[in-house]
């Protein structure tokens, strides 16, 4: 009973960690689709142009339709939905990925060694980094420390890329972007120019550019 209830704290809390937004690396083969997109958003502007989805044929199949207000950027509103986001247990996106972890818990002890992780060969190859405390084995709370530590790796390295790209924009280093600096820099969004500006200034700044969500 007690091995059972111990297996039992596993599904509930890991479901939170994989389930709700999981995009972590562990699980072989299932990588979340706001992973994907930051992975094309090459220039860092929050958006996908059509340039970048050239990267993922079915995306650039589906780009004109997914671009519902024909600005040529595919951005965080118009993102396809999270595939299996509403489905049941057996869902690709639900619980499937926790409930993989929770099957290598050959002699369930409610935590997964180094030898049952050699059936997931990602996790085992993250063992080390997800054993916080250097036992030998992973618990739940190891593996949501640990994807919260690689989701705050990917926010910063996408808040660095952002960076990086409005400076390049940025020509006379005021801290602003002008109408002609967006044209020149991004000139699919200078149409949508007006509607970000929301303080009418004539300039987008940092948060207008990208809105904190």
């Amino acid at each position: 009973m007690v091995a059972a209830l111990a297996v039992a704290t596993l599904v509930a809390i890991a479901g939170t960690a994989f389930a709700a937004g999981a995009e972590d690396d562990i699980v072989a083969g299932w990588r979340g689709p706001q992973q994907r997109m930051d992975r094309l958003d090459t220039n860092g502007d929050g958006a996908i142009d059509r340039n970048e989805a050239a990267a993922a044929p079915r995306l650039a199949e589906h780009f004109d339709k997914l671009d519902r207000n024909g600005d040529g950027r595919i951005d965080a509103g118009e993102r396809p939905a999270r595939r299996g986001h509403h489905r049941g247990r057996g869902g690709r996106g639900g619980h499937g990925g926790m409930q993989r972890i929770v099957a290598l818990d050959d002699n369930q002890d409610g935590r997964i060694s180094k030898a049952e992780a050699a059936d997931m060969p990602r996790l085992a190859e993250r063992f080390d980094d997800i054993d916080g405390n250097r036992d030998g084995y992973i618990v739940r709370s190891e593996l949501r420390a640990h994807h919260e530590r690689k989701r705050a790796e990917r926010t910063a390295k996408a808040a660095e890329r952002r960076e990086a790209r409005f400076k390049e924009i940025d020509s006379n280093g005021d801290g602003r972007l002008s109408r002609s600096e967006v044209e020149a820099g991004m000139p699919r969004m200078a149409k949508a120019f007006a509607f970000m500006d929301e303080n009418r200034d004539g300039y987008l700044s940092r948060e207008e550019l990208h809105p904190k969500r």
